[in-house]
């Protein structure tokens, strides 16, 4: 379900005992989702709002997020406004779905200057909107909505703020007049379908001022798993049958952490899946005419014989015929094709250039076949490291398309500045270190970089997969999971018995010329594993 007045309400009183709060830094997670670095009551927080019309939310969170590397123009104007303000108040009006927080900063001048950010949660219609609230007037918002869209409110750069209009619904929370015979929905403010089920399920057993009152003392958000999806409330929906229980903040992060880094993962991939299988697509359809074309070079004699022949026994000057029958060097008679515009001799000298052709021809067609055959497995790779890539992993692959040619990169390039580090995975398992990539730039940076040379290096023996160090203790039982992580996070991860070649790091050499994470291994062992993962293991993003 979407979230509703009555939630939003329990998440303002959350955000009130965090006041004031210092904004520290302003970043984009995604085109939906700004998140706002803060230090409330001393420590330091994330406050995320998120606009997507089904996770629309704002909400506190600790969790590492990932921003982009490139923000859009809203998110500038946020930075250039906001960025070391305080937000001293947060107003709800009448239960419904926005919050407006009251920032104060001060401009270059040192003046204080005062802001509305107004946070509106209206499930598609989802926006953020930045008001100068000195002059009332709108200086930019996340989704902005021109006068043919909405005669009522123009969301404009330069347009006169105005609030959503208010529903005329009465307070849930102060003895309201309710009919028990209409919808709930329609006369009270905040509520929405799932807690009017909710209520009409608890009335015969409880009051309706005992009802708001729990809901008013809770801290909590209870989840129910329905088979379509998940439902949630600040009270337990007694009518749906049992629930999980999370305090309020931490709900939602077991709501949404892992299906807004679906859509994050989504929105990176979703052009780099597509060019990937055009060009893989474009390769395997060159691949196949070359082939054919090599099939044909490979057998050049009938031209040169077709040319003897017309040199031997044709009419040298005769235009005009598209065939001739002559009789070959072993008594046979063969139909030779002609080009009518061309005499006999001139069509002879065609055939004896298309066989040079042919023959020089050959080596430089073998050639691109090796070109082509080189660029397909290079995009099968990329291919499968995508179908396993977290937010993180899909940047390095874009940005690793990038600096091969592939893609143009997104936005202006950036000079100088810190070196970007790069991020391995990692777990720790009885007294052994293991670390592995899911891309060319971690496996790469892992196996030259941060691997020490008498780790063991594990890779699946011909599948596209990750390169994996085992540093410390390597026994029969680590190497064996070692192995299976290897298998795992590989093209042969839904096969049985996946081969997997392991080997100390100092015998494994950068090939030349190659491509980013191509390497040539020696003295490698073997050991036959089925991939299956255990979900017991802790694996860390370092």
């Amino acid at each position: 379900m979407a979230l509703d007045g009555i939630i939003l309400s329990c998440i303002k009183k959350e955000l009130d005992e965090q006041l004031p709060m210092r904004i520290n830094k302003i970043s984009e997670l995604s085109s939906t989702e700004i998140v706002f670095q803060v230090l409330a009551n001393r420590e330091r927080t994330n406050l995320l709002i998120s606009l997507h019309s089904n996770y629309n939310r704002i909400a506190l969170t600790k969790r590492q997020l990932s921003s982009s590397d490139n923000p859009g123009g809203f998110v500038m104007l946020l930075r250039k406004h906001l960025n070391n303000g305080i937000i001293w108040q947060i107003d709800q009006n009448c239960y419904d779905r926005y919050l407006l927080l009251h920032i104060r900063t001060r401009d270059e001048l040192y003046d204080e200057r005062h802001f509305l950010l107004s946070v509106e949660l209206m499930g598609k219609y989802a926006n953020l909107v930045l008001v100068d609230e000195d002059t009332g007037r709108i200086l930019d918002a996340l989704k902005r909505i021109p006068p043919f869209e909405n005669t009522r409110r123009t969301i404009l750069s330069g347009a006169v703020f105005t609030l959503p209009e208010p529903q005329g619904k009465q307070d849930p929370f102060k003895d309201p007049v309710i009919d028990l015979n209409e919808s709930l929905v329609a006369q009270l403010a905040g509520f929405s379908k799932l807690l009017e089920q909710e209520v009409r399920f608890r009335l015969p057993q409880q009051s309706f001022a005992e009802i708001m009152q729990e809901i008013a003392d809770s801290k909590q958000l209870y989840i129910c798993s329905r088979p379509s999806k998940d439902e949630y409330h600040v009270l337990p929906l007694t009518h749906l049958g049992e629930c999980r229980v999370y305090p309020l903040f931490e709900g939602f992060e077991q709501l949404y952490a892992d299906l807004e880094e679906k859509e994050q993962i989504k929105e990176v991939t979703s052009d780099l899946y597509k060019f990937v299988r055009r060009q893989m697509k474009h390769y395997q359809t060159k691949l196949v005419k070359l082939q054919d074309s090599l099939e044909e070079a490979l057998h050049p004699e009938s031209e040169r014989t077709n040319g003897e022949l017309l040199y031997t026994y044709g009419s040298l000057d005769q235009k005009g015929l598209s065939r001739i029958e002559l009789e070959d060097y072993e008594g046979k008679t063969v139909s030779i094709a002609l080009n009518p515009r061309l005499s006999v001799k001139e069509n002879a000298n065609k055939y004896f250039q298309a066989y040079r052709k042919k023959r020089k021809g050959k080596e430089h067609i073998e050639n691109q076949i090796m070109i082509t055959e080189d660029e397909l497995a290079y995009l099968e790779m990329i291919d499968e490291q995508l179908s396993f890539a977290n937010y993180q992993d899909a940047l390095g692959i874009r940005e690793e398309l990038v600096k091969a040619g592939y893609l143009r990169a997104k936005g202006r390039p950036q000079r100088g500045g810190k070196v970007k580090k790069i991020k391995l995975y990692e777990l720790e398992y009885k007294g052994a270190r293991i670390r592995f990539g899911k891309n060319n730039i971690q496996n790469e940076y892992l196996t030259f970089k941060a691997a020490g040379v008498n780790d063991l290096w594990f890779h699946a023996q011909g599948y596209h997969g990750s390169h994996l160090v085992l540093s410390g203790e390597a026994n029969e039982e680590t190497i064996r999971l070692c192995a299976c992580l290897a298998a795992y996070f590989s093209k042969g991860r839904y096969s049985s018995s996946v081969p997997v070649d392991y080997c100390r790091v100092r015998d494994i050499k950068k090939i030349k010329g190659a491509r980013t994470g191509y390497v040539s291994i020696r003295n490698q062992k073997t050991i036959y594993i089925d991939p299956e993962l255990d979900p017991e293991l802790v694996i860390k993003y370092i």
